[in-house]
Protein backbone atom coordinates (compact mmCIF):
# COMPACT_ATOMS: atom_id res chain seq x y z
CA UNK A 1 0.00 0.00 0.00
CA UNK A 2 1.19 3.50 -0.85
CA UNK A 3 1.24 5.76 2.22
CA UNK A 4 1.27 9.55 2.24
CA UNK A 5 -0.14 12.47 4.18
CA UNK A 6 0.64 15.16 1.62
CA UNK A 7 -2.79 15.24 -0.04
CA UNK A 8 -6.15 16.88 0.80
CA UNK A 9 -9.44 15.05 1.37
CA UNK A 10 -9.54 11.41 0.27
CA UNK A 11 -10.54 10.56 -3.27
CA UNK A 12 -13.54 8.54 -4.31
CA UNK A 13 -12.65 5.97 -6.99
CA UNK A 14 -15.16 4.63 -9.50
CA UNK A 15 -14.44 1.57 -11.68
CA UNK A 16 -16.80 0.97 -14.60
CA UNK A 17 -17.54 -2.65 -15.49
CA UNK A 18 -19.66 -2.50 -18.68
CA UNK A 19 -20.54 -6.17 -19.21
CA UNK A 20 -24.09 -7.51 -18.87
CA UNK A 21 -25.95 -10.69 -19.70
CA UNK A 22 -28.63 -8.51 -21.33
CA UNK A 23 -29.29 -4.78 -21.56
CA UNK A 24 -32.42 -3.56 -19.78
CA UNK A 25 -35.08 -1.71 -21.77
CA UNK A 26 -34.33 1.63 -20.07
CA UNK A 27 -30.51 1.50 -20.05
CA UNK A 28 -28.42 4.13 -21.85
CA UNK A 29 -25.22 3.55 -19.85
CA UNK A 30 -21.99 2.54 -21.65
CA UNK A 31 -22.67 -1.19 -21.40
CA UNK A 32 -22.49 -4.22 -23.67
CA UNK A 33 -24.23 -7.60 -23.62
CA UNK A 34 -23.07 -10.85 -25.18
CA UNK A 35 -19.46 -9.63 -25.40
CA UNK A 36 -17.84 -11.62 -22.60
CA UNK A 37 -14.85 -12.47 -24.80
CA UNK A 38 -13.76 -8.84 -24.28
CA UNK A 39 -13.62 -9.14 -20.47
CA UNK A 40 -9.92 -10.11 -20.10
CA UNK A 41 -8.75 -7.39 -22.51
CA UNK A 42 -10.96 -4.81 -20.83
CA UNK A 43 -9.53 -5.54 -17.39
CA UNK A 44 -6.01 -5.43 -18.82
CA UNK A 45 -6.79 -1.92 -20.10
CA UNK A 46 -8.26 -1.00 -16.71
CA UNK A 47 -5.11 -2.10 -14.91
CA UNK A 48 -3.01 -0.03 -17.29
CA UNK A 49 -5.12 3.07 -16.69
CA UNK A 50 -5.06 2.63 -12.91
CA UNK A 51 -1.32 2.05 -12.64
CA UNK A 52 -0.62 5.16 -14.74
CA UNK A 53 -2.95 7.50 -12.84
CA UNK A 54 -1.44 10.91 -12.07
CA UNK A 55 -3.19 10.94 -8.68
CA UNK A 56 -1.42 7.79 -7.49
CA UNK A 57 -0.48 7.85 -3.81
CA UNK A 58 -3.47 9.89 -2.70
CA UNK A 59 -5.70 8.71 0.15
CA UNK A 60 -8.89 6.94 -0.97
CA UNK A 61 -12.05 6.83 1.13
CA UNK A 62 -14.27 4.79 -1.17
CA UNK A 63 -14.09 2.48 -4.17
CA UNK A 64 -17.18 1.72 -6.25
CA UNK A 65 -17.44 -0.99 -8.93
CA UNK A 66 -20.43 0.02 -11.05
CA UNK A 67 -21.83 -0.94 -14.40
CA UNK A 68 -23.10 -2.64 -16.30
CA UNK A 69 -23.14 -5.66 -14.06
CA UNK A 70 -19.91 -6.08 -12.07
CA UNK A 71 -21.28 -9.32 -10.59
CA UNK A 72 -21.41 -10.71 -14.15
CA UNK A 73 -17.61 -10.94 -14.45
CA UNK A 74 -15.40 -13.51 -12.68
CA UNK A 75 -14.52 -12.43 -9.14
CA UNK A 76 -10.81 -12.81 -9.93
CA UNK A 77 -10.96 -9.71 -12.13
CA UNK A 78 -12.55 -7.67 -9.35
CA UNK A 79 -9.98 -8.93 -6.84
CA UNK A 80 -6.95 -8.15 -9.02
CA UNK A 81 -8.30 -4.69 -9.84
CA UNK A 82 -8.95 -3.90 -6.19
CA UNK A 83 -5.49 -5.17 -5.24
CA UNK A 84 -3.94 -2.86 -7.82
CA UNK A 85 -5.93 0.10 -6.50
CA UNK A 86 -4.58 -0.67 -3.03
CA UNK A 87 -1.04 -0.83 -4.42
CA UNK A 88 -1.45 2.42 -6.35
CA UNK A 89 -3.32 4.55 -3.80
CA UNK A 90 -3.48 4.84 -0.03
CA UNK A 91 -6.82 3.13 0.56
CA UNK A 92 -8.03 3.85 4.07
CA UNK A 93 -8.54 0.84 6.33
CA UNK A 94 -12.14 2.00 6.88
CA UNK A 95 -12.80 2.64 3.18
CA UNK A 96 -16.23 1.80 1.79
CA UNK A 97 -15.78 -0.64 -1.10
CA UNK A 98 -18.98 -1.26 -3.08
CA UNK A 99 -19.86 -3.65 -5.87
CA UNK A 100 -23.10 -3.49 -7.86
CA UNK A 101 -24.83 -6.83 -8.30
CA UNK A 102 -27.74 -8.07 -10.37
CA UNK A 103 -29.91 -10.67 -8.62
CA UNK A 104 -29.62 -12.90 -11.69
CA UNK A 105 -25.84 -13.19 -11.21
CA UNK A 106 -25.61 -12.78 -7.42
CA UNK A 107 -24.83 -16.40 -6.61
CA UNK A 108 -23.46 -17.59 -3.26
CA UNK A 109 -19.95 -18.69 -4.43
CA UNK A 110 -19.24 -15.46 -6.31
CA UNK A 111 -20.62 -13.26 -3.52
CA UNK A 112 -18.38 -15.06 -1.01
CA UNK A 113 -15.41 -14.49 -3.34
CA UNK A 114 -16.19 -10.77 -3.62
CA UNK A 115 -16.43 -10.48 0.15
CA UNK A 116 -13.14 -12.31 0.59
CA UNK A 117 -11.53 -9.98 -1.96
CA UNK A 118 -12.39 -6.97 0.20
CA UNK A 119 -15.77 -5.81 -1.06
CA UNK A 120 -17.61 -4.66 2.09
CA UNK A 121 -20.78 -3.17 0.61
CA UNK A 122 -23.12 -4.72 -1.94
CA UNK A 123 -25.57 -2.67 -4.03
CA UNK A 124 -28.24 -4.98 -5.44
CA UNK A 125 -30.27 -3.81 -8.45
CA UNK A 126 -33.63 -5.21 -7.38
CA UNK A 127 -35.71 -2.46 -9.08
CA UNK A 128 -38.98 -4.15 -8.09
CA UNK A 129 -40.36 -7.08 -6.09
CA UNK A 130 -43.14 -7.62 -8.66
CA UNK A 131 -42.58 -9.88 -11.66
CA UNK A 132 -44.86 -7.77 -13.88
CA UNK A 133 -42.79 -4.65 -13.27
CA UNK A 134 -39.52 -6.50 -13.77
CA UNK A 135 -40.72 -7.81 -17.14
CA UNK A 136 -41.74 -4.30 -18.22
CA UNK A 137 -38.18 -3.12 -17.53
CA UNK A 138 -36.53 -6.03 -19.31
CA UNK A 139 -34.88 -7.35 -16.15
CA UNK A 140 -33.54 -10.91 -16.15
CA UNK A 141 -34.43 -11.82 -12.58
CA UNK A 142 -37.72 -12.59 -10.86
CA UNK A 143 -39.12 -11.13 -7.65
CA UNK A 144 -38.21 -14.31 -5.77
CA UNK A 145 -34.64 -14.15 -7.08
CA UNK A 146 -34.39 -10.54 -5.87
CA UNK A 147 -35.19 -11.60 -2.32
CA UNK A 148 -32.90 -14.62 -2.59
CA UNK A 149 -29.99 -12.37 -3.67
CA UNK A 150 -30.29 -10.31 -0.50
CA UNK A 151 -30.35 -13.47 1.63
CA UNK A 152 -27.32 -14.83 -0.28
CA UNK A 153 -25.50 -11.55 0.41
CA UNK A 154 -26.10 -11.98 4.13
CA UNK A 155 -24.91 -15.59 3.99
CA UNK A 156 -21.73 -14.43 2.23
CA UNK A 157 -20.96 -12.11 5.12
CA UNK A 158 -22.18 -8.74 3.86
CA UNK A 159 -23.48 -6.56 6.68
CA UNK A 160 -23.89 -3.46 4.48
CA UNK A 161 -26.41 -4.05 1.69
CA UNK A 162 -28.08 -1.44 -0.49
CA UNK A 163 -31.19 -2.11 -2.58
CA UNK A 164 -32.22 -0.15 -5.69
CA UNK A 165 -35.89 0.38 -6.55
CA UNK A 166 -37.46 2.11 -9.56
CA UNK A 167 -40.89 3.76 -9.57
CA UNK A 168 -43.00 5.25 -12.34
CA UNK A 169 -42.67 2.08 -14.43
CA UNK A 170 -45.04 1.03 -17.24
CA UNK A 171 -48.35 -0.16 -15.82
CA UNK A 172 -47.21 0.46 -12.25
CA UNK A 173 -49.73 1.73 -9.67
CA UNK A 174 -49.29 3.46 -6.33
CA UNK A 175 -50.23 0.18 -4.63
CA UNK A 176 -47.49 -1.61 -6.58
CA UNK A 177 -44.91 0.91 -5.40
CA UNK A 178 -46.02 0.57 -1.79
CA UNK A 179 -45.74 -3.21 -2.17
CA UNK A 180 -42.13 -2.80 -3.36
CA UNK A 181 -41.31 -0.49 -0.46
CA UNK A 182 -42.83 -2.89 2.07
CA UNK A 183 -41.01 -5.88 0.54
CA UNK A 184 -37.71 -3.99 0.62
CA UNK A 185 -38.18 -2.93 4.23
CA UNK A 186 -38.93 -6.54 5.19
CA UNK A 187 -35.49 -7.55 3.84
CA UNK A 188 -33.87 -5.01 6.22
CA UNK A 189 -31.20 -3.55 3.93
CA UNK A 190 -28.98 -0.88 5.45
CA UNK A 191 -29.52 1.41 2.46
CA UNK A 192 -32.21 2.01 -0.16
CA UNK A 193 -32.09 4.00 -3.38
CA UNK A 194 -35.35 4.86 -5.15
CA UNK A 195 -35.30 6.36 -8.64
CA UNK A 196 -38.03 7.64 -10.90
CA UNK A 197 -37.87 5.86 -14.25
CA UNK A 198 -36.41 8.08 -16.95
CA UNK A 199 -37.11 7.37 -20.61
CA UNK A 200 -33.81 7.96 -22.39
CA UNK A 201 -33.71 8.52 -26.17
CA UNK A 202 -32.70 5.61 -28.41
CA UNK A 203 -33.50 2.94 -25.84
CA UNK A 204 -35.97 0.08 -26.29
CA UNK A 205 -38.17 1.69 -23.64
CA UNK A 206 -38.33 4.93 -25.64
CA UNK A 207 -39.47 2.94 -28.69
CA UNK A 208 -42.07 1.07 -26.61
CA UNK A 209 -43.48 4.31 -25.20
CA UNK A 210 -43.53 5.93 -28.63
CA UNK A 211 -45.58 3.10 -30.18
CA UNK A 212 -47.87 2.71 -27.17
CA UNK A 213 -46.54 -0.70 -26.13
CA UNK A 214 -45.58 0.77 -22.75
CA UNK A 215 -47.74 3.31 -20.90
CA UNK A 216 -46.15 5.28 -18.08
CA UNK A 217 -48.02 6.74 -15.08
CA UNK A 218 -48.68 10.45 -15.46
CA UNK A 219 -46.56 12.97 -13.55
CA UNK A 220 -49.07 13.47 -10.74
CA UNK A 221 -49.16 9.72 -10.06
CA UNK A 222 -45.37 9.49 -10.16
CA UNK A 223 -45.13 12.40 -7.69
CA UNK A 224 -47.60 10.63 -5.39
CA UNK A 225 -45.49 7.46 -5.63
CA UNK A 226 -42.35 9.34 -4.60
CA UNK A 227 -44.10 11.06 -1.71
CA UNK A 228 -45.53 7.74 -0.50
CA UNK A 229 -42.11 6.09 -0.66
CA UNK A 230 -40.61 8.86 1.47
CA UNK A 231 -43.33 8.46 4.11
CA UNK A 232 -43.09 4.67 4.17
CA UNK A 233 -39.30 4.50 4.43
CA UNK A 234 -39.03 7.26 7.01
CA UNK A 235 -41.69 5.53 9.11
CA UNK A 236 -39.52 2.40 8.98
CA UNK A 237 -36.53 4.27 10.41
CA UNK A 238 -34.68 5.14 7.21
CA UNK A 239 -33.12 8.60 7.01
CA UNK A 240 -33.98 10.41 3.79
CA UNK A 241 -30.55 11.99 3.36
CA UNK A 242 -30.56 12.69 -0.39
CA UNK A 243 -33.25 13.14 -3.04
CA UNK A 244 -33.19 9.46 -4.05
CA UNK A 245 -31.39 7.85 -1.12
CA UNK A 246 -32.34 6.51 2.30
CA UNK A 247 -30.18 4.90 4.97
CA UNK A 248 -30.32 3.48 8.43
CA UNK A 249 -28.22 5.54 10.88
CA UNK A 250 -24.53 5.25 10.04
CA UNK A 251 -25.07 3.72 6.59
CA UNK A 252 -25.11 6.66 4.19
CA UNK A 253 -23.25 5.92 0.96
CA UNK A 254 -19.82 7.39 1.53
CA UNK A 255 -18.96 7.15 -2.15
CA UNK A 256 -21.99 9.01 -3.49
CA UNK A 257 -21.77 11.55 -0.68
CA UNK A 258 -18.34 12.48 -2.05
CA UNK A 259 -20.05 13.52 -5.30
CA UNK A 260 -22.79 15.48 -3.55
CA UNK A 261 -20.33 17.36 -1.34
CA UNK A 262 -18.15 18.38 -4.31
CA UNK A 263 -15.14 16.25 -3.37
CA UNK A 264 -12.63 15.01 -5.94
CA UNK A 265 -13.06 11.65 -7.63
CA UNK A 266 -11.32 9.50 -10.20
CA UNK A 267 -13.07 7.23 -12.69
CA UNK A 268 -11.51 4.30 -14.50
CA UNK A 269 -12.99 2.46 -17.48
CA UNK A 270 -15.23 3.22 -20.43
CA UNK A 271 -17.48 6.25 -20.00
CA UNK A 272 -16.16 7.06 -16.52
CA UNK A 273 -15.56 10.63 -15.35
CA UNK A 274 -12.89 12.17 -13.14
CA UNK A 275 -12.83 15.50 -11.33
CA UNK A 276 -9.63 16.77 -9.70
CA UNK A 277 -7.94 20.18 -9.39
CA UNK A 278 -10.89 21.86 -11.09
CA UNK A 279 -10.57 19.71 -14.23
CA UNK A 280 -13.14 17.20 -15.43
CA UNK A 281 -12.15 14.34 -17.72
CA UNK A 282 -14.45 11.81 -19.39
CA UNK A 283 -13.31 8.57 -21.01
CA UNK A 284 -14.54 7.20 -24.33
CA UNK A 285 -17.95 5.55 -23.88
CA UNK A 286 -17.51 2.40 -25.96
CA UNK A 287 -15.79 -0.44 -24.08
CA UNK A 288 -14.21 -1.77 -27.28
CA UNK A 289 -12.80 1.66 -28.16
CA UNK A 290 -11.45 1.89 -24.59
CA UNK A 291 -9.57 -1.39 -25.17
CA UNK A 292 -8.37 -0.31 -28.63
CA UNK A 293 -6.92 2.90 -27.23
CA UNK A 294 -5.05 0.92 -24.61
CA UNK A 295 -3.66 -1.42 -27.25
CA UNK A 296 -2.66 1.53 -29.42
CA UNK A 297 -0.92 3.30 -26.56
CA UNK A 298 -3.23 6.32 -26.55
CA UNK A 299 -5.19 7.95 -23.74
CA UNK A 300 -8.74 6.77 -23.05
CA UNK A 301 -9.80 10.36 -22.28
CA UNK A 302 -12.31 11.72 -24.80
CA UNK A 303 -13.14 15.07 -23.17
CA UNK A 304 -11.27 17.46 -20.87
CA UNK A 305 -12.80 20.59 -19.38
CA UNK A 306 -11.38 23.10 -16.92
CA UNK A 307 -14.33 24.40 -14.91
CA UNK A 308 -14.69 28.12 -14.31
CA UNK A 309 -15.47 29.38 -10.78
CA UNK A 310 -19.06 29.98 -11.89
CA UNK A 311 -19.38 26.41 -13.19
CA UNK A 312 -17.94 25.04 -9.96
CA UNK A 313 -20.38 27.14 -7.93
CA UNK A 314 -23.28 25.86 -10.03
CA UNK A 315 -22.27 22.27 -9.40
CA UNK A 316 -21.78 22.87 -5.68
CA UNK A 317 -25.33 24.30 -5.46
CA UNK A 318 -27.00 21.64 -7.58
CA UNK A 319 -25.28 18.73 -5.87
CA UNK A 320 -25.43 20.20 -2.37
CA UNK A 321 -29.16 20.85 -2.56
CA UNK A 322 -29.75 17.19 -3.38
CA UNK A 323 -28.73 16.47 0.21
CA UNK A 324 -31.57 16.87 2.68
CA UNK A 325 -29.52 19.10 4.97
CA UNK A 326 -28.90 21.36 1.99
CA UNK A 327 -26.03 23.79 1.66
CA UNK A 328 -24.26 26.04 4.16
CA UNK A 329 -24.44 29.57 2.77
CA UNK A 330 -21.48 30.83 4.80
CA UNK A 331 -19.26 27.98 3.62
CA UNK A 332 -20.38 28.54 0.04
CA UNK A 333 -19.65 32.27 0.29
CA UNK A 334 -16.21 31.67 1.81
CA UNK A 335 -15.35 29.27 -0.96
CA UNK A 336 -16.66 31.13 -4.00
CA UNK A 337 -16.98 34.71 -2.81
CA UNK A 338 -19.92 36.58 -1.31
CA UNK A 339 -20.31 38.78 -4.41
CA UNK A 340 -21.14 35.92 -6.77
CA UNK A 341 -23.41 34.38 -4.16
CA UNK A 342 -25.38 37.64 -3.90
CA UNK A 343 -26.15 37.48 -7.63
CA UNK A 344 -28.11 34.28 -6.91
CA UNK A 345 -30.28 35.85 -4.23
CA UNK A 346 -33.17 36.67 -6.64
CA UNK A 347 -33.36 33.00 -7.69
CA UNK A 348 -33.19 31.81 -4.07
CA UNK A 349 -35.89 34.32 -3.05
CA UNK A 350 -38.09 33.25 -5.96
CA UNK A 351 -37.93 29.59 -4.97
CA UNK A 352 -38.41 30.39 -1.27
CA UNK A 353 -41.55 32.35 -2.16
CA UNK A 354 -42.74 29.40 -4.25
CA UNK A 355 -42.32 27.11 -1.26
CA UNK A 356 -39.73 24.86 -2.92
CA UNK A 357 -36.70 25.99 -0.87
CA UNK A 358 -36.46 26.98 2.77
CA UNK A 359 -33.78 28.95 4.59
CA UNK A 360 -33.01 28.10 8.22
CA UNK A 361 -29.95 28.44 10.46
CA UNK A 362 -27.77 29.63 7.59
CA UNK A 363 -28.66 26.74 5.31
CA UNK A 364 -30.75 26.39 2.17
CA UNK A 365 -32.61 23.14 1.58
CA UNK A 366 -35.36 21.73 -0.60
CA UNK A 367 -38.82 21.48 0.96
CA UNK A 368 -41.04 18.45 0.41
CA UNK A 369 -42.69 20.37 -2.45
CA UNK A 370 -39.25 21.16 -3.86
CA UNK A 371 -38.26 17.50 -3.75
CA UNK A 372 -41.16 16.63 -6.03
CA UNK A 373 -39.89 19.01 -8.73
CA UNK A 374 -36.22 19.03 -7.81
CA UNK A 375 -34.86 19.14 -11.38
CA UNK A 376 -36.93 22.23 -12.20
CA UNK A 377 -35.93 24.00 -9.00
CA UNK A 378 -32.24 23.28 -9.40
CA UNK A 379 -32.24 24.40 -13.04
CA UNK A 380 -33.58 27.81 -11.92
CA UNK A 381 -30.64 28.22 -9.53
CA UNK A 382 -27.85 27.64 -12.03
CA UNK A 383 -25.83 30.89 -12.31
CA UNK A 384 -25.50 32.18 -15.85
Amino acid sequence: MVTTSAFPDPLAIYVHVPFCARRCHYCDFPTVAGCDEWIPAYFEALRHEISGCAERGRPVGSVYFGGGTPSHVPAAHIRSTLDLIRDTFSVESSAEITLEANPASAQAPSLAAYHEAGINRLSIGVQSFRDETLRSLGRLHSADEAGDAILEARSAGFDNVSVDLIFGCPGQSLEDVLHDAAAAIAMEPEHLSTYALTVEPSTPLADMVACGAAVLPDESVTAAMYSAIIDRLEAAGYEHYEVSNFALPGYRSRHNTAYWTDMEYIGFGAGSASYAHGVRKVNVRTPMEYVRRHRGGSSPVAETETLTPTQRLAEAIILGLRLREGIDETRLGNRFGSDILRTLEPAFSRQIAAGTIERASGRLRLTRRGLLIADTVLADLIPG
